[in-house]
């Protein structure tokens, strides 16, 4: 059982439409991010970013982000911990992937 010490709320899973894979939306502290995971026969974590729709610093790793509806302003905080993210999600969200 994988478990994190993070409070992730608002969590929506959806297919990918650029790529085969996923994009999953979720929050921490009120604050937005993507994990982007690629698919072949396995799940693998590409990248984990901020989706911020004002202009604030990210808790999580000091980061002053943007406002941006694509937004490639990595969360150096996640992004080291976005296998275990893969996997909690993997584990309690399997039926949407």
């Amino acid at each position: 059982m994988t478990k994190l010490e993070l409070d992730i709320q608002n969590i929506r899973i959806t297919k990918h439409t650029d790529y085969k894979g996923y994009k999953i939306r979720f929050s921490i502290n009120q604050q937005q991010y993507v994990l982007l995971v690629g698919k072949t026969n396995l799940l693998f974590p590409l990248s984990l970013i901020h989706n911020f729709n004002e202009k604030s610093t990210c808790k999580l790793c000091n980061k002053l982000v943007l406002p941006s509806t694509i937004s490639q302003q990595v969360c150096s905080a996640l992004l080291n911990r976005r296998k275990e993210l893969l996997a909690y999600f993997q584990e309690h969200y399997s039926e949407q992937f």
